[in-house]
């Protein structure tokens, strides 16, 4: 494990990126939330206000935070008013989402242009009729189930858990004319499933191929009119490390090194860092860090 380890976020490059920054990414679960997705709880479940007491330091100071997430944008739209953001990118990239849902706009990577126009569709209701993701559930018996209550309401991904090889699932909507594919947005621990014999439930979409979290970050970006040096991110996962490529620098919460795959993604990478606590202490220590590491780079300005 330790050939493949992040610098730690206390690094010198590090606190310089942090001080020019001026826009974080951010997943939730596993990240800014505890267990059962709560903000007021740690890891194991205990109460625990560290993390929301770090969202109120950087909305104190203005300072932007984009949720970067597999939920849904009704989800997001009612997280964000009570955490007091107001712009999100919603299932996975497929949607960018402004001041709480008075602007939305799809990112659908290999769709041909103009196909949600023409069938007068959502994204979600195309994938649902091309039956894809009847022919996943059917090729992975019991490994494989819709992500109740979370796989309603959704306008582009549909939302899946269970474990399967993703090579194999990628070959079965490979048959498909319309372009899919299914990504890995990590391991989940639900109250309730009907699964079989799995060592880990991950949560699954299914979803346009083509759309990636470093798409719809870079699109976000431009219409902040700011640059990737400008940009920082959080999260846990191995999706969660695919924003690295459009950020300057790529932060995980200690949690994420307990998965094999996050540590073998994040060594393709030298601009991730991590943090010595985990989920929401992980993420308060790199609210401090970027506030700082902020007020360090405004005092070495010297005045004209």
């Amino acid at each position: 494990m330790t050939d493949t380890l992040p610098r730690p976020l206390d690094s010198e490059d590090a606190r310089l990126v942090l001080g020019r920054a001026k826009v974080l990414y951010t997943d939730l679960d596993g990240t800014l939330l505890g267990r059962g997705g709560s903000l007021l709880t740690d890891v194991e479940g205990r109460p625990d206000a560290t993390a929301a007491k770090a969202v109120a330091m950087l909305n104190a100071e203005a300072l932007p935070v984009v949720a970067v997430s597999g939920r849904n944008v009704k989800q997001l739209r009612e997280l964000a008013r009570l955490l007091g953001w107001r712009d999100f990118i919603a299932e996975v990239g497929t949607l960018r989402v402004r001041d709480r849902g008075a602007e939305v706009r799809y990112e659908l990577g290999d769709w041909t242009p103009g196909l949600i126009e023409e069938t007068g569709l959502t994204p979600y209701e195309v994938i649902e009729r091309s039956g894809a993701v009847e022919a996943l559930l059917a090729a992975f018996p019991g490994k494989l189930e819709y992500h109740s209550p979370y796989h309603t309401d959704r306008l582009v991904t549909h939302a899946l858990r269970g474990e399967v090889d993703l090579d194999a699932a990628r070959g079965v909507l490979g048959a498909f004319e319309l372009p899919l594919t299914i990504v890995d947005n990590g391991i989940i621990r639900p109250m309730r499933h009907d699964l079989v014999d799995v060592r880990h439930v991950h949560a699954y979409h299914v979803m346009p191929s083509g759309v990636t979290k470093v798409h719809a970050i870079e699109a976000d970006l431009a219409e902040r009119e700011r640059a990737r040096d400008d940009a920082i991110a959080v999260g846990d996962s191995v999706t969660d490390v695919a924003m690295a490529p459009a950020v300057a620098l790529l932060v995980l919460v200690e949690n994420a090194l307990e998965q094999a795959e996050v540590r073998e993604a994040a060594a393709m990478h030298d601009n991730v860092v991590v943090t010595e606590g985990k989920a929401g202490h992980g993420w308060a220590e790199l609210a401090g860090a970027w506030l700082r590491a902020r007020a360090e780079a405004s005092c070495a300005i010297e005045p004209e």
